[in-house]
């Protein structure tokens, strides 16, 4: 069991996503960095935001880890959820694409008609996250 957006679960998602198929397909195109950010919430003992830095391109992870500042910086895309947001996303109780449109999740960077050209990548980046065996902290 991985904490969720730690570095040990970063490289398991990346690992699952290099053996989805329907991700390579859905993906083929896409190129870029992207990180999936969680908003600070100091009752879980988030006191800053963190993160996943994936280094995505033609449908492949070519790395994956826990993003830096500077990451955060240089990254063309963040998307961020507070941490009860991410677990409903990850558990398929939530589809990404509805909790962008309702505002549960934002695009903090990067550009919404690019990634609207992606909503299949989308929905196979949350169907593989399902695939990461993740340990919740207590209270989400």
């Amino acid at each position: 069991m991985y904490e969720p957006f730690s570095d040990e679960w970063a490289k398991a998602y990346c690992q699952a996503l290099n053996g989805n198929e329907a991700y390579r397909q859905a993906a083929a195109t896409w190129e870029g960095a992207l990180i999936l950010a969680v908003e600070p919430d100091p009752a879980l003992g988030l006191e800053e935001k963190r993160g996943i830095y994936l280094d995505l391109f033609h449908g492949e992870c070519r790395n994956a880890r826990q993003a830096t500042p500077q990451d955060f910086e240089e990254a063309p895309y963040i998307i961020t959820a507070d941490a009860r947001t991410w677990k409903q996303i990850i558990e398929g109780e939530l589809d990404p694409v509805s909790a962008l449109m309702r505002g549960k999740v934002k695009l903090e960077k990067g550009d919404i008609a690019t990634l609207g050209q992606y909503m299949m990548a989308a929905l196979e980046l949350t169907n593989t996250a399902k695939q990461v065996p993740t340990q919740y902290p207590e209270g989400i």
